[in-house]
């Protein structure tokens, strides 16, 4: 599975409380306060205080105006995401997620700054926009005063008014430019459906956004599966799966799991070169791999996914797909290859790492574009390769194995996946269990599998991510094929 994410630097909450609040609003505005965790949307009654560790996301053709408590004005355009990460008397922070934001803010006032995950921006007295794609990349565009910014490697540079400036996550930062364009309408938005998919999968991780929006994404689900197993430890799971598309070019797979102790939650993205077709094992079925002369109609191009405990989570992001032919003159087989990659663990006690995506365990990007994954292209925590050690803990024949990775890094980082194949029973499938088919067809020897995944790690303080997941789901999307 696969998942990045770009989440924002968050602060500590301050002993006083100072807040912000929404002077107007039009369309579809939600807000998550801290105190609840739950979405909910904005009324036109009364007046809605926004205070530290408050969210605030805005739908298609929808807006909002704030007013920070020193009297600066913050409008928030269609399809934008931040976050309250520090309002008290000494500072005012935002962090945004995605999407585009506009700001005025008063000379003499308190400091004021925007994070977002390529970039931090500190002003005083300066009306400016941000704004933040999907892939965090940001735009500073500055109309009066002057802003410094900064990317990820510590760069800072000062743009002035009339000037913008655009920060990637990947490379350096250059200089301002002449902005030659008026300032932007904060009518239109900078982000779409599929971005809004994509923060979804990176944010969600309490149990009640969880279940709330399985809840309203099942009425319209394409496949769903429910069902009740005994799983490698021989606890009942109760399993809820379900497949919906986000966009039309993508679907979304998300397991839920629920033990007499604790719930645990999977979710993946995938997104497509093309609109999926009404049937969407058309587009499954060769989106991995396909044979022929030509490329199939439908491949991935970014697969973006979460486990998690609700506490701590796995991330893991691939994008930049196409195929690669075994042969460029006469090809008879295509493969996915993703440009670049990158795998983060996230603690739930532990501060927050690369804006909320956790320690980097390892990434990859083809640096030069041939296609082929090489050593120079790889960076690991630490610096160096990881120790590896891998295991079959019940033997060569059962399927149930471990890989543990030992990182170089000063702590000694590890983590470490166990996986099982399962039948509903809780026993683990062996070799002969497939051969002999028990005296089932095939897909009735499918509907009675499972798979078993846990993560442990020294990050998790002795917690563990457990997430059990049906093969007939799988199979019935197009996701899970025997040949």
């Amino acid at each position: 599975m696969k998942y990045i994410i770009a989440f924002l630097m968050f602060f500590v909450s301050a002993d006083i409380s100072y807040s912000a609040y929404i002077s107007s609003h039009k369309g579809w505005v939600e807000i998550k306060k801290a105190s609840s965790g739950e979405w909910s949307r904005v009324s036109d009654e009364g007046r809605i205080n926004l205070a530290e560790g408050d969210e605030m996301r805005t739908r298609r053709a929808s807006m909002a105006e704030l007013y920070m408590d020193d009297g600066s004005k913050i409008s928030i355009a269609p399809m934008s995401f931040f976050k309250v990460s520090k309002e008290n008397k000494e500072i005012s922070s935002l962090g945004l997620f995605a999407g585009r934001i506009r700001s005025w803010v008063r000379k003499f006032s308190k400091k004021f700054e925007v994070r977002t995950p390529a970039a931090v921006c500190a002003v005083r007295g300066t009306d400016f926009v941000v704004s933040a794609d999907e892939t965090g990349n940001t735009r500073v565009e500055v109309y009066e005063g002057s802003v410094v910014a900064g990317d990820a490697s510590g760069r800072t540079s000062l743009i002035r008014e009339g000037e913008l400036i655009d920060i990637s996550r990947d490379v350096p930062m250059g200089s301002p430019q002449v902005n030659p364009n008026p300032p932007a309408s904060m009518e239109s938005a900078v982000t779409d459906s599929r971005t809004l998919a994509k923060m979804e999968i990176y944010n969600e991780i309490s149990k009640e956004d969880v279940i709330k929006s399985a809840q309203a994404e099942i009425q319209s689900a394409e496949y769903q599966n429910r069902k009740v197993a005994i799983d490698a430890f021989g606890k009942r799971v109760r399993m809820e799966e379900y497949v919906v598309r986000p966009a039309a070019d993508q679907f979304k797979y998300v397991v839920l799991n629920t033990r007499e102790s604790r719930f645990d939650f999977g979710k993946i993205l995938f997104t497509f070169n093309n609109a999926l077709p009404e049937d969407l094992t058309l587009a499954t079925k060769n989106m991995i791999s396909a044979s022929g002369t030509a490329a199939p109609q439908w491949y991935l191009t970014d697969m973006n996914s979460v486990m998690s405990n609700t506490k701590d989570k796995v991330t893991e992001d691939a994008s930049g797909g196409h195929m690669v032919p075994d042969n460029a003159l006469n090809p008879t087989e295509w493969n996915i290859f993703f440009t670049n990659y990158a795998f983060y663990a996230q603690g739930g006690d532990m501060p927050v790492e690369n804006g909320g995506m956790g320690k980097m365990m390892w990434s990859y990007t083809d640096i030069n574009a041939d296609n082929t994954m090489q050593s120079g292209e790889l960076t690991y925590l630490g610096g160096s390769a990881p120790a590896v050690l891998k295991t079959n803990p019940s033997g060569d024949d059962v399927f149930h194995d471990t890989n543990k990775n030992t990182y170089s890094d000063s702590d000694g980082t590890w983590i470490q996946v166990e996986d099982w194949a399962l039948f509903d029973n809780g026993k683990t499938v062996s070799t002969d269990d497939l051969a002999s088919k028990l005296g089932a067809t095939k897909d009735e020897m499918t509907d009675r599998l499972n798979f078993e995944r846990v993560y442990t790690s020294s990050l998790f303080n002795g917690r563990t991510i457990n997430l059990e997941f049906s093969a007939k789901l799988l199979k019935d999307a197009g996701l899970l094929r025997f040949e």
